[in-house]
């Protein structure tokens, strides 16, 4: 970051520190309803993000018609060890394979999650989603309606062979997996 960006982010924090400690009862409750919030939080993330971030960091998304799922997305970006897909429209998140629901719950940094480790080995987590059809471990099959998501960022985790997969690699494993 920049100098002037940092002055700012520490003027911030700062003024909603002191205001947090030395403010009456009132104060403190709207600073913490405001910053605790999940999804003031998604949104408050985006924006610093958006300030901060290089535009040439994103990258457009366009895919033949036959992909599906791909023809959602927006944009496609880094985020923690995963990725962020942005799209206009909601859809339903169904089970790529057969596997085991390892995961739901909410996290820290990707809002409400799921993660699935299917038969063949892949471990997907997808985060900041809306509604889960499915309990832990229980099993699914091909097809199963696992979440719902409407329109905003999802984050996206695909680990393969124990080892997490980049952005790029993210990207072909989208095209190449069967629909």
């Amino acid at each position: 970051m920049k100098k002037w960006q940092w002055l700012i982010a520490i003027a911030l924090f700062l003024s909603v520190a002191s205001t947090n400690y030395f403010g009456d009862l009132t104060i403190k409750r709207t600073i913490n309803k405001i910053v605790y919030s999940s999804d003031d939080l998604a949104y408050m993330r985006k924006m610093v993000v958006a300030f901060t971030k290089d535009k040439d960091e994103q990258l457009a998304v366009s895919a033949h018609t036959s992909i599906e799922q791909l023809q959602l997305f927006e944009t496609i970006e880094r985020f923690n060890e995963g990725v962020l897909l942005t799209y206009k429209e909601p859809f339903v998140l169904n089970a790529l394979y057969d596997g085991l629901i390892v995961f739901t719950g909410h996290t820290r940094y990707n809002g409400k999650s799921m993660s699935v480790v299917y038969d063949n080995g892949v471990t997907v987590t997808v985060g900041f989603v809306d509604e889960f059809f499915v309990l832990p471990y229980t099993t699914v099959s091909k097809g199963t309606i696992l979440a719902t998501k409407k329109n905003g960022e999802l984050y996206l985790q695909i680990e393969k062979e124990g080892v997490i997969l980049n952005m790029e690699q993210t990207i072909k494993w989208l095209k190449e997996r069967e629909i």
